[in-house]
């Protein structure tokens, strides 16, 4: 508690200031954020320039001052306090750290996918050439029985029609036999 309720507790209960040990927290200058957050930075694996890194720190640090700033604000002109102190900056770099890594799993599991799902597509593209190459040979062959089966339809229709001439032939004979007889 601070501010007024805090003084007249300490008034009434004099223990409790005595028998207490305050923390005050002041405020971390700009070069000393920058050079914490490069230093808890530094062992994040990134890709890119040199100097990401310093710029992110720079931008940490940033953040960090701003949202003091705004919480000054805040506290003028909603009268409520926000405290900003070094353990949520702490907190900032250890979110940031662990927020890239759930990102980059995520990332890596979708890649993974990815390369799945193209390999599929490669294994069924192959698939699909080595069908059409089946299916022309098969068709050749088709097509190699369609002409002799053809040629065999033909062949049939003449035996039947010298058989229907033989037939005919034999039914006349048939005919004149019995009458000869």
């Amino acid at each position: 508690p601070v501010g007024d309720t805090f003084r007249i507790r300490a008034r009434r209960f004099p223990g409790l200031v005595n028998c207490t040990g305050i923390d005050q927290f002041h405020a971390w200058p700009r070069d000393a954020l920058v050079s914490v957050a490069e230093r808890f930075i530094q062992d994040v694996e990134m890709s890119g320039p040199d100097d990401v890194k310093k710029n992110l720190a720079l931008h940490m640090a940033e953040e960090h001052l701003s949202v003091a700033k705004m919480s000054r604000y805040y506290l003028e002109t909603q009268r409520r306090y926000n405290y900003v102190t070094p353990k949520s900056y702490l907190e900032l770099i250890s979110f940031f750290k662990y927020l890239l890594s759930n990102k980059r799993s995520d990332l890596q599991r979708l890649i993974d996918r990815l390369d799945v799902g193209l390999s599929t597509l490669r294994k069924t593209s192959d698939d699909v050439t080595e069908l059409q190459k089946d299916l022309k040979t098969t068709m050749e062959k088709v097509e190699e029985k369609k002409v002799a089966t053809n040629a065999l339809i033909e062949e049939m229709t003449e035996q039947k029609v010298d058989a229907k001439v033989q037939e005919d032939a034999a039914q006349v004979e048939a005919k004149k036999s019995q009458r000869g007889i």
